[in-house]
């Protein structure tokens, strides 16, 4: 594991902590922890902090948030303006949203996964609408200040130009990259030494939030050609994948995740095997799931409401919860666990079969089960 040095201590959650890491191979990291620039109790993206050949920042965190990544590094001895790479785990604003500043304060290089590149120009946001405007509490979502924000981030990262777009097992400058979409169909984990930044893959204390398959189905025109032919990137499928291979990597390796690294004033280490514990805790989920649906059929709305029956999910958080169930119901369709049928009365259905007029049934098996350990 890492040697471990609090530089600076900032509040409970990390924010504003300055961390340092020595390797067993004697390579040194540093981390800033970079607020999120709304009300969040998800704390701060970890900004990683590589001096090598050149300057290389891994993440620079959250639109909004770039004076005080600048603090964070002129606290290390660093100047924004002496940054020469920066490295994307996957395009979500809370990761890649102090691009444009930092890029044009420095003239860095940017480095992502090749998808990365072609969502620049993709209207992300515009593209899905049609199925997530018939979600109850969509809404009250998409009119919320931190939507107001992803839209006024995307449109600032149009101007961006992705200098060193990298492929799966690509490797330059020291840094191996991996692969591994799910939560996002771009995310990248990056082997550097002994370390692993994990982007929203591998987090300790929490689970990255899984895409839906029918995503794929928006975007596959926008893809790269490698990327046209079948989904292999969206859905939560795409994650269990991508954490399985993480698992078998060889090697004492150590996750730097992007989240919680420190939380409530302790530091949060972990290794490979957090990838097999989310693996079982969304195994775990359909368990959960096919309970509820011994109740008999209902609609997705209803069964995210019963599921989460234990929290105050706010309006606005009604479609994370939504989309959360949706991911683990598209898996147990293609395991043949679920079967669908239309509610008369409501009968739109979506490209995956599902939909707010649909009623889903359990079959009373758990296929998910073997369908997860093929994976």
């Amino acid at each position: 594991m890492l040697e471990t040095e609090i530089i600076k201590r900032g509040d409970d959650s990390g924010n504003g902590t300055l961390i340092k890491y020595t390797s067993p191979t004697g390579a040194v990291i540093k981390a800033i922890g970079v607020p999120q620039s709304w009300k969040t109790t998800l704390g701060p993206t970890w900004c990683y902090v590589v001096e090598g050949a050149g300057l290389t920042l891994v993440d620079p965190g959250c639109f909004g948030s770039v004076s005080y990544l600048e603090q964070g590094l002129e606290q290390l001895g660093h100047s924004l303006t002496a940054v020469d790479h920066i490295v994307v785990s996957h395009g979500h604003m809370d990761h890649d949203g102090s691009c444009p500043p930092v890029v044009r304060k420095s003239g860095a290089e940017l480095w992502a996964h090749e998808i990365y590149g072609s969502m620049l120009q993709a209207d992300r946001w515009e593209m899905e609408m049609g199925w997530r405007r018939e979600i109850q509490g969509f809404q009250a979502f998409e009119t919320s200040d931190t939507v107001a924000s992803v839209r006024e981030h995307h449109e600032l990262n149009r101007r961006l130009t992705l200098d060193h777009p990298v492929t799966d097992e690509h490797q330059a400058g020291g840094f191996t990259f991996y692969h591994t979409p799910g939560h996002s169909p771009d995310e990248l984990c990056i082997l550097f030494e002994q370390v692993l930044f994990s982007g929203d893959h591998i987090l300790p204390l929490i689970t990255p939030h899984p895409t839906v398959t029918m995503s794929y189905t928006s975007f596959q025109s926008t893809l790269p050609a490698a990327y046209r032919d079948r989904n292999e990137i969206y859905g939560l499928k795409a994650l269990l994948t991508s954490l399985k291979r993480m698992a078998e990597l060889e090697g004492d390796i150590t996750v730097l995740p992007a989240h919680r690294a420190f939380h409530r004033g302790v530091l949060n280490p972990i290794g490979l095997e957090r990838a097999t514990e989310i693996v079982e805790h969304h195994r775990n989920r359909c368990h959960e799931l096919t309970d509820i649906m011994k109740a008999g059929p209902m609609d997705l709305a209803s069964l995210t409401r019963k599921y989460f029956s234990g929290r105050e999910l706010e309006e606005q958080n009604f479609f994370l919860a939504f989309s959360e169930i949706m991911s683990h119901i598209e898996l147990m369709q293609e395991s043949g666990d679920v079967s669908v049928t239309v509610d008369s009365a409501n009968g739109k259905v979506w490209s995956n079969g599902l939909g707010p007029g649909v009623l889903v049934r359990w079959e009373g098996s758990d296929l998910f089960s073997a369908l997860i350990d093929r994976l």
